[in-house]
């Protein structure tokens, strides 16, 4: 009778540490899925900001080009 007793408080502390360990799981998981989408965002922005100035310059090379084209045609 005391082994049963025994087996089944084993068995009851492995489940209750088992439902714990999965809910920190899903807490890990969750707080590392938002940490990924911050990172994602602020890459997207950094990413957006660089090519804007890029098209800045480029759009910038292509008038002056254009200018000196149209001087050389004057």
């Amino acid at each position: 009778m005391a082994d049963a007793r025994f087996a089944l408080l084993v068995a009851m502390t492995v489940l209750v540490v088992g439902c714990n360990t999965a809910q920190g799981v899903k807490k890990d998981v969750a707080i590392g899925a938002e940490k990924t989408g911050e990172a994602l965002q602020k890459g997207g922005e950094a990413v957006g900001g660089a090519l804007n100035k890029t098209g800045e310059v480029v759009g910038g090379a292509l008038k002056k080009s254009g200018e000196a084209v149209q001087k050389v045609v004057d």
